[in-house]
């Protein structure tokens, strides 16, 4: 024999869950139908054992500033006259702006614009960096990639500014000059050209840092271009990596 809804024993345990989640399991353990009619967006928090379906309503309704009333058999929850409304929670969801740069031979400073251009944030570039171009392929890339792509193998680097981003050399401009004999004083290197050019083949010694032979700066091995002069080198940098490997360790 079943007992009367009234005295159906309700067991509710909630740790900060959705008041409408727990109206759901209260009238679910009761068997009977409800319609909730309150917008309810808060936790709740309550620990009722053995307790009667009515005081466990009753007591549920106190907590969410509710009230029930019954019409044919079925459970309606409203909200108590004047008891403030829970605000609706929004949840935006952010998301990194995403690029199109596709082009050939495009310069450093023309693609800085066009990020700055799509993604609304500000992108400068140091005075002091070559203006290499690039052949580029990036469909759908988000800035830092982008930045990234720019920036490797090439001598610079980005870092966030504010409002932005800025492209500089990997280290402050520094004029080093290859020793020379009879006193001669070495040449200034020359300015950055508008575009790379090709740095000619020059032996160099295995104990000597590898620089570059127009403006003698010394590069790394995973260069293509020179961040000074913006010649192109990777055909020397690729060589001393492969001499490097080649060495016994």
């Amino acid at each position: 024999m079943s007992l009367p809804i009234q005295d159906a024993l309700i067991n509710l345990e909630a740790r900060g869950k959705d008041a409408r989640e727990v109206f759901v399991e209260l009238f679910a353990q009761a068997k009977v139908n409800f319609v909730l009619q309150a917008e309810i967006q808060r936790p709740v928090y309550l620990t009722l054992r053995e307790m009667p379906f009515l005081k466990a309503l009753q007591l549920l309704c106190e907590a969410t500033n509710t009230r029930y009333s019954v019409r044919d058999g079925v459970y309606y929850i409203t909200p108590v006259a004047g008891a403030p409304s829970s605000p609706p929670i929004t949840v935006q969801e952010t998301r990194a702006p995403t690029l199109r740069l596709v082009g050939t031979g495009m310069p450093l400073r023309s693609v800085a614009a066009e990020i700055a251009k799509q993604a609304g944030v500000k992108v400068e570039v140091a005075p002091d960096a070559p203006n290499l171009r690039f052949n580029l392929n990036l469909p759908n890339v988000t800035v830092e990639n982008a930045l990234d792509a720019l920036c490797e193998g090439t001598g610079l680097r980005w870092e966030r500014i504010e409002g932005g981003y800025r492209i500089a050399v990997v280290a402050p401009p520094q004029t080093r000059h290859a020793p020379s004999s009879g006193g001669q004083t070495p040449a200034a290197p020359r300015s950055a050209p508008v575009s790379p050019r090709t740095a000619p083949s020059r032996a160099v010694s295995p104990d000597q840092p590898l620089r570059c032979p127009k403006c003698r700066y010394e590069l790394k091995t995973d260069w293509r271009y020179c961040p000074i002069c913006g010649a192109f080198v990777k055909h020397l940098t690729d060589r001393a990596k492969q001499t490097s490997e080649r060495k016994p360790k």
